[in-house]
């Protein structure tokens, strides 16, 4: 296993990834979330002949790299991150990049207002929120909304006593 970087244009998208639907929002949120961090967690690699790298697990970064290249922000040189796995088979890929895209959880929405109100505290902005996230401000204040509930319902969200409807970011 290497970490290492290695150009946009010598990715290769992945083969039989589990995850199939992609929701063409998430990956606009996520590609301004790269825009203004950068990339924050690198992708997983394997080769795959001729100096190209087959994608294991991070394909929906790629899908936001790929946006920006189109949008014009990263050319096809851009340097990303990658860990390399030399000695992956085809069956190990796939387990692999189940076990990821099974693990990755979405942050609790109460847990994600909260951290939202912190970041307001310390001199943030709703824009900035947004900005960084790739959620619309409208999602930020309507999570924001949920830090200043009450104790009691604060609770019984916690507990799914009650639900929340969320929008799409």
């Amino acid at each position: 296993m290497t970490t290492t970087t290695v150009p946009l244009t010598d990715l290769l998208p992945p083969k039989g990834n589990p995850r199939r639907s992609i929701d063409r929002a998430t990956i606009a949120g996520l590609a301004q979330s790269i825009r203004a961090d950068g990339l924050l967690q690198n992708l997983v690699v394997r080769p795959d002949g001729d100096g190209k790298f087959r994608i294991v697990f991070g394909k929906r970064r790629h899908l936001a790299l790929q946006l920006l290249r189109k949008e014009g922000v990263i050319g096809d040189e851009y340097a990303v991150p990658v860990e390399i796995r030399e000695d992956l088979s085809d069956s190990d890929a796939l387990r692999l990049a189940t076990v990821e895209n099974v693990q990755r959880e979405a942050m609790p929405v109460l847990d994600e207002a909260e951290a939202f109100a912190k970041l307001l505290a310390a001199g943030g902005s709703v824009d900035e929120i947004a900005n960084k996230t790739g959620l619309s401000g409208n999602t930020v204040k309507r999570r924001l909304a949920l830090a200043n509930l009450c104790p009691e319902a604060k609770k019984a969200l916690r507990t799914g006593v009650i639900g929340v409807a969320l929008p799409k970011p």
